[in-house]
């Protein structure tokens, strides 16, 4: 050891060593710093890390095998063996400086470095404020307190959409488009809870309720509204902060420009209200806050039709249809803008759903040509993403369709444990087979608090308590949706929830004519002749999720493990086996052994089994039952 720290020294490896990694933090440093300012991409900064952080061993290589003389650049020359017998013992200075050495590549090294969806890796790392993983105060499963509305948080904002004074089509999707853009710009703040889209505009037009009424829905404690007017290259801009609890204006700004100043208009309205919010800026903030979206009008306009769609194409029937439309608006979006990553991520879910719903199945090449589309894609989402949490998301949905799950469980975790408001279809379908249903809670949580007025994230929420066996505090969950009106998930979760306590009369009361997939649940759960004479008549040869559930709910082992083998054996079929275990309720309805590529990805994530979420269904076998041939 004492000669190698000698022949470190005297080969001036620690020279060249200190003099790069200082230059190497000063470069990274200054690429943070101009990133934003130069329009360089948000990996601008991970790519430079990557390269210098690569150099380094060759720096080192070089410093040991070379030496400068006044005859040029020369090999070092070796000791011969009597040199090496005379050499000094260490000094104490040479432990130092080769600690430090080894202290600050490491501290160089441990900068988030950002990697490609197409290593199947997850994001190496996230920032801390980011992260923020909660832990019920509830004990063991069905001990749950009732639930509770909680107290708006101090630090939290809803922006209303900015009303439009035209009638011009395009006005209301700029209008749309900037409001989103200072609502993205602000929910990039670790500090601040902003409410999401979905929920915020709702609240759209002239005719609302009051401030206070508005805010007491959204559980907010404080609501941005404003208008836009624009004539020509002109536009005015006019917004108001106010404090709901007693209807105070905090801030209020007009603001008269071009079109060209749109964006720091923007900008200057998230600093303002971070400002009066005391939410502390670094240049972080800053740097995030102006990457959160695009610079491009006529990108985010596109960007707002195509979202109306996609909205439509998951509201009602004809999803495909809706979304294919709504790809050439994201496609336009992305032109102008290369690095808007929510339209990637939204645009890929065309292809999640041409994959998902067998419309391609007979179709090797189409098929082939969907998943390589939805991976293009979904790295762009990825790569142009402004944070951790975006990049997770990204690489979960790639991760779902993708062949190897090996770092499906560790992107799920970094998607579902950040603070940010990010909901996500894919992402939550995945996370039925995350079996930390504490960071699942939390992550419904969340997601209710950032989007109140979702009823896909209530839903959601009330599931989660069901799987976690927690069927009283999902009972107040239901009575909560019906009075904000919604009425068929408090039906679903109410319904649940008394299967699960074993209440069935008071199930069998609450059962209304049109409620047949709840009559069959009820049945299955009593069991014994009544689930026979109930769910033999829907009983059918269909390979598919519902005959798999029946099957499993009488307790036909054999015939439940065929059905799901067949579904196995189809291109994404596991896709079909996780509709049937979140449906089912019932635990695990079928042996894992009965699907081996289910069951190959299931290990290679160290996803447990089986399932949570056993509603009590007796699962007696019936014997050989007669089926109903299509």
């Amino acid at each position: 050891m004492g000669r190698l720290l000698h022949e470190l020294r005297r080969r001036n490896v620690y020279r060249f060593a200190a003099g790069y990694l200082a230059v190497a933090w000063v470069t990274f440093e200054v690429v943070q710093g101009v990133e934003g300012a130069a329009g360089l991409p948000s990996w601008a900064d991970s790519v430079a890390l990557i390269l210098l952080v690569a150099a380094f061993p060759v720096v080192l290589f070089v410093a040991w095998t070379f030496e400068l003389t006044p005859d040029g650049i020369r090999a070092t020359r070796p000791l011969n063996a009597d040199e090496a017998d005379d050499l000094p013992a260490p000094r104490p200075i040479d432990y130092v400086l080769m600690g430090g050495i080894v202290l600050f590549a490491g501290l160089l090294a441990w900068q988030p470095i950002s990697h490609t969806i197409r290593t199947g890796a997850p994001p190496l790392a996230r920032n801390d404020s980011e992260v923020n993983i909660v832990t019920p105060a509830e004990g063991a499963a069905g001990q749950a307190n009732e639930f509770v509305p909680p107290e708006p948080a101090e630090l939290s904002v809803a922006v209303l959409p900015f009303l439009p004074f035209s009638d011009d089509r395009n006005d209301a999707y700029f209008a749309d488009g900037l409001t989103e853009e200072i609502l993205n710009s602000l929910a990039t703040l670790p500090d601040l809870r902003v409410t999401s889209r979905t929920s915020a505009f709702q609240f759209r037009g002239r005719d609302l309720p009051s401030i206070p009424e508005i805010a007491e829905s959204l559980g907010v404690a404080h609501v941005m509204e404003g208008s836009v007017r624009r004539s020509g290259d002109d536009v005015r801009i006019t917004v108001q902060l106010i404090r709901a609890a007693d209807d105070t204006h905090l801030w209020s700004q007009t603001y008269d420009r071009t079109m060209e100043d749109v964006f720091e208009i923007q900008e200057d309205i998230a600093e303002n209200v971070a400002a009066v919010l005391d939410v502390v800026l670094s240049e972080e903030n800053r740097r995030q806050m102006r990457n959160s979206g695009t610079r491009n009008i006529d990108a985010f306009i596109a960007f707002q039709q195509g979202q109306a769609l996609w909205n439509r194409a998951h509201e009602e029937d004809d999803t495909n249809r809706f979304l294919e439309q709504a790809d050439a608006h994201f496609t336009r979006a992305t032109e102008l803008a290369p690095d808007f990553s929510e339209a990637y991520l939204l645009q890929s879910d065309w292809y999640a759903h041409l994959l998902s719903d067998g419309t391609l199945a007979d179709d090797e090449a189409a098929r082939e040509q969907a998943r390589i589309r939805q991976t293009e894609l979904l790295q762009l989402a990825y790569d142009t993403a402004s944070s951790d949490t975006r990049r997770a998301i990204a690489s979960v949905n790639d991760t779902l369709f993708a062949e190897d799950w090996t770092f499906a469980r560790q992107s799920l975790e970094l998607a579902i444990t950040s603070d940010m408001c990010a909901h996500d279809n894919w992402t939550q379908d995945f996370a039925y087979l995350y079996s930390n249903l504490d960071q699942r809670l939390a992550y419904a949580d969340r997601l209710v608090a950032c989007d109140p007025l979702n009823p896909l994230t209530r839903l959601y929420y009330g599931n989660t308590l069901l799987v976690r066996g927690d069927f009283n505090a999902a009972r107040e969950w239901a009575e909560d949706l019906r009075e904000r009106g919604m009425e068929y998930e408090a039906e679903v979760i109410g319904f649940d929830a008394l299967l699960g306590l074993g209440l069935l009369d008071e199930a069998e009361a609450q059962l209304q004519p049109h409620w047949e997939w709840e009559s069959l649940r009820l049945a299955a759960r009593r069991g014994g002749d009544i689930a026979r004479e109930a769910l033999t008549p829907f009983l059918s040869e269909d390979a598919d999720w519902f005959n798999l559930i029946l099957l499993a709910w009488m307790g036909d082992t054999e015939a439940a493990n065929a059905v799901a083998a067949e579904i196995d054996a189809r291109p994404y079929g596991y896709l079909d086996l996780i509709t049937a275990i979140d449906s089912c309720r019932c635990g695990a309805p079928f042996d894992r052994d009965a699907v081996p590529d289910f069951s190959r990805r299931l290990a290679q994530a160290g996803f447990e089994w089986p399932p949570e979420g056993d509603l009590g269904f007796p699962r007696v076998p019936f014997g050989p039952v007669e089926v109903i041939e299509n």
